[in-house]
């Protein structure tokens, strides 16, 4: 804590857990962490550890996934056919 020139140091035990998505919604390997999140590395800096954890982009697993987290909120509608009237 710095405030009036008086600088203190608190103990703290406390944990922060914190997630960023990349600015342009796919992470960029030519890029640093710092470019690719553009948070400042003020902030950056305050994190004693960073993970990445980067999902390679595959069609058929997303939409695989995508439709097993639908189908966890939203029912396939019972459809009853009525009956065929006969002459």
């Amino acid at each position: 804590i710095a405030k009036a020139g008086i600088i203190a140091t608190l103990n703290a035990r406390t944990a922060v857990l914190a997630s960023a998505n990349p600015t342009e919604s796919r992470y960029n390997p030519s890029l640093s962490v710092v470019e690719n999140i553009k948070l400042p590395p003020t902030l950056l800096s305050r994190f004693d550890l960073i993970y990445l954890i980067l999902d390679a982009p595959n069609v058929d697993s997303d939409r695989q996934l995508a439709q097993h987290l639908v189908g966890l909120y939203y029912e396939t509608p019972k459809v009853t056919k009525p009956p065929l009237e006969q002459e």
